[in-house]
């Protein structure tokens, strides 16, 4: 059944490893929503993997073999495990691209009937055959021409390649309707993959059909059919994770350049906070740790509500672009110098001369905030240059 190349038990275990962190990824997802049939398919075609890769090993198969004390019994076993495998394929990418519907269940409902039977004409062929002689590594070429179990080949390598070419077929459509992000990278890596797979079942086929002819061709069975096998199921636990832990990381990385980038306003901001928010140590992770940061913001922007000005943001955006610098950048130099001096009339307790007060004390956007605190961060010698001048202007510093 395998090749010495990649008989070593690594090649499985590195695909079987990715697989069970794949599975481990989505068992919390599933707890939650175990009605889900997307999870359901996922977590079963995860879980079939681990089972096929820690069973595939030549070692294994031994064993499988002596435990039951029915040579190559672990022939059945493992065809049975890899066409199931397929079924829950097929099944995960029918829920994938087809809304919920009648048709949709019926489709689904003839994939594992198909396979059902499939794996039924694996035991059947198998306990008519003549299997005296245990192979580990060529068993689908040394029984190429024996009855039954030429039949019980033949059988697991056409559902192997039915399910390689209609699932690879639908990926490969999807894959032109999906842009960008993470979802495009999971779907590429499971398009390969079961190109692989397709590759596998190719060199298979010639092997065993070469036999039929009376040729030897049992190295593509032996030598170059495997490690396609290896590296579709490498990649389609690398799929499965990237679909599911790529935009997890991506989000808890964004949490994290937004909770650095807005430092520099929480630090301003945090003495004249009635009570701050605690925003220190991992134990309520990224999102609780952002959200505390905001918090300490707006309820500092709140207190400082009453010394805050749209005049005196407008006469320093209008400063900060007549200095040279972008929109972008002269908004959020502005903002800064805003609440600076608003900090300055709040110590010196009592109300900024300037008129037009700040309107709403609500939150301010996430994209307002952050753009303060790069001012705070990178502009830093205009934020002073304009904050001296409106403190000046206002009364609450030295004039030069």
């Amino acid at each position: 059944m395998l090749g010495n190349t990649t008989g070593h038990i690594a090649a499985y275990a590195v695909p079987g490893a990715l697989a069970a962190v794949a599975f481990a990824i989505k068992l919390p997802l599933l707890r939650r929503a175990r009605h889900d049939p997307i999870l359901r398919a996922t977590a079963l075609l995860l879980a079939i993997g681990v089972v096929t890769f820690v069973s595939l090993p030549p070692q294994h198969l031994h064993r499988i073999n002596e435990i039951t004390g029915v040579p190559n019994f672990a022939a059945p076993w493992a065809y049975s495990l890899i066409t199931a495998y397929c079924g829950a394929c097929l099944w995960l990418v029918i829920l994938w691209r087809k809304p919920p519907s009648p048709g949709r269940r019926r489709q689904i409902r003839l994939v594992w009937a198909a396979y059902a039977a499939i794996i039924a004409g694996l035991w059947v062929t198998f306990l008519l055959g003549d299997h005296r002689v245990e192979r580990l590594r060529d068993l689908d070429t040394y029984y190429a021409n024996t009855p039954w179990m030429r039949e019980h080949i033949v059988l697991y390598l056409l559902a192997h390649t039915a399910s390689s070419v209609v699932t690879t077929v639908m990926l490969w459509a999807w894959s032109k309707e999906i842009d960008k992000g993470w979802v495009r990278r999971a779907v590429v890596c499971l398009l390969l993959a079961y190109a692989f797979g397709f590759l596998y079942d190719v060199a298979k086929l010639c092997a065993v059909g070469a036999r039929w002819a009376g040729w030897n061709w049992d190295w593509l069975s032996t030598y170059a059919a495997p490690p396609f096998s290896v590296a579709e199921a490498f990649l389609v636990a690398v799929g499965f994770i990237l679909g599911q832990l790529g935009p997890l990381v991506e989000g808890r990385l964004h949490m994290r350049r937004a909770y650095r980038r807005l430092e520099p306003l929480w630090r301003l901001l945090q003495p004249v906070t009635a009570s701050p928010a605690p925003t220190t140590g991992r134990v309520g992770g990224a999102a609780l740790q952002l959200e505390l940061r905001k918090a300490t913001i707006n309820d500092g922007l709140l207190r400082l509500t009453p010394h805050l000005s749209d005049t005196r943001r407008t006469r320093a955006r209008r400063a900060a672009l007549a200095a040279g610098h972008p929109e972008r950048a002269a908004r959020g130099i502005a903002g800064a110098v805003d609440v600076l001096v608003a900090v300055d009339a709040l110590r010196a307790g009592r109300a900024a001369t300037v008129n037009g007060r700040s309107s709403s004390p609500g939150a301010a956007p996430d994209g307002e905030l952050e753009a303060i605190a790069r001012a705070l961060r990178h502009q830093r010698s205009a934020v002073e240059t304009f904050h001296h001048e409106a403190a000046v202007a206002e009364g609450f510093g030295p004039r030069a």
